[in-house]
C-alpha cells in the first residue's frame, strides 16, 4: 500500500511536466514553425465544413456532392473511390506511425505514397514530428503544408490550449484534430460523417484484425493476422501487446477528449455548431443530425 502511494507521489512531477510545462516549452521552441498557422486563424469565418472519417458508412455516399464544400479528410482517405472526384480541401495526418523510422514498414511506405497521389490542390496538415522524415525523403514538395504540435492530454484539472500557433493536447484521434483545426480557422458549422467510433467492436492484434472497418479495402483487408511476420510489418509492438482493457482505456480517454474540447469550444466560440451526421454512430458528444437534413448541392450541379 505504502509503495503504491510513494509511486503515485513520484509520478506527480512527471505528470505536471508532460501536461503543463512541456507544451509551453515546446511552443516556444517551435514558435517559428507554429506561427505559420496564424495564416489560417479565422480565415473561414461564417463558412461550413465537413469532416470525413474513414468509417464504412461513407462507402456508398457520393462524396463528389461535397466538392464545392470545404472538406477535411484523414489518414488513408486517398484509398476511397471518391478521392479524386472530391479533391479534399485539407488532408490531416497526426499519427506518428506513418513517419516513425522505427515503426512498421507498411506505414512508412504509405506516407511516401501519399506525397505522390494526394492532389497538390489539397492543403496538408501534419504533425511537426514528421518534418525530419519529410525532409529526408523529399516529400510533399508541391503541397502547402501546415504543421501542428501535440503534447500532453486534455484534463479536467489542468488548463489546456486549443490554438494551433501553440502545442495542443494530443487528441488520440485525427478527426478530433480536424475539428480543432476547423475551429481555429473560424468555421461556424462543422459536420462529421464517416465517424462511427465503433472501435470497441473490433479488437486489434494477433489472430484478430489489423485495423478498424473502413469505407475502402486495401492490402490490410485480407491478411493472415495469425502470422507473426505479417503482424510486425503492419502493427507496432505496443499495439500487438494491447489487451482489450487497454483498448477500453484508450477509447475512454478519446471520448473524454471530445467532451472537454467541446466544452471549451462552447465557452470560447459560442456561435460554432458541431454536428455528427454519421448514421449509427457511437460518438454522442455532439448533437446528431441526419445527412439528408443538410442542404447539399444536387449530384449533377457545379
Amino acid at each position: 500500500m505504502l509503495a503504491s502511494i510513494v509511486k503515485k507521489i513520484k509520478s506527480v512531477p512527471s505528470y505536471l511536466y508532460r501536461n503543463y510545462a512541456a507544451p509551453k516549452i515546446y511552443s516556444i521552441r517551435d514558435r517559428k514553425i507554429l506561427s505559420n498557422n496564424l495564416e489560417l486563424k479565422g480565415k473561414y469565418v461564417g463558412q461550413r465544413c465537413f469532416m470525413i472519417g474513414a468509417g464504412p458508412s461513407i462507402a456508398d455516399i457520393d462524396l463528389s456532392r461535397l466538392k464545392q464544400e470545404y472538406t477535411f479528410v484523414v489518414n488513408e482517405f486517398e484509398n476511397n473511390k471518391h478521392h479524386q472526384a472530391l479533391k479534399p480541401t485539407f488532408h490531416l495526418i497526426s499519427e506518428s506511425n506513418y513517419f516513425n523510422e522505427n515503426g512498421p514498414e507498411y506505414w512508412q511506405g504509405r506516407f511516401k505514397e501519399k506525397s505522390r497521389v494526394i492532389s497538390t490542390d489539397t492543403t496538408m496538415i501534419i504533425n511537426l514530428k514528421a518534418i525530419p522524415f519529410i525532409n529526408k525523403y523529399g516529400l510533399f514538395k508541391q503541397h502547402k503544408i501546415y504543421y501542428i504540435g501535440t503534447q500532453g492530454i486534455f484534463s479536467n484539472n489542468l488548463p489546456f490550449n486549443i490554438n494551433l500557433d501553440h502545442y495542443v493536447p494530443s487528441p488520440k484521434n485525427s478527426i478530433l484534430m480536424c475539428i480543432m483545426a476547423a475551429v481555429w480557422m473560424g468555421f461556424n458549422e462543422i459536420y462529421l460523417i464517416g465517424c462511427e467510433h465503433s472501435f470497441l467492436a473490433q479488437p486489434l492484434g494477433k489472430s484478430q484484425t489489423l485495423g478498424f472497418s473502413h469505407s475502402y479495402e486495401d492490402e490490410t483487408s485480407n491478411l493472415d493476422t495469425a502470422d507473426n511476420e505479417t503482424l510486425k510489418k503492419y502493427l507496432d509492438l505496443k499495439t500487438l501487446s494491447f489487451t482489450y482493457e487497454d483498448h477500453i482505456a484508450q477509447i475512454l480517454q478519446l471520448f473524454k477528449n471530445y467532451r472537454l474540447f467541446y466544452q471549451k469550444v462552447k465557452q470560447l466560440y459560442p456561435n460554432t455548431k458541431i454536428f455528427n451526421a454519421t448514421p449509427n454512430s457511437f460518438l454522442d458528444v455532439f448533437p446528431f443530425k441526419k445527412l439528408g437534413g443538410i442542404n447539399l448541392p444536387d449530384k449533377d450541379s457545379g
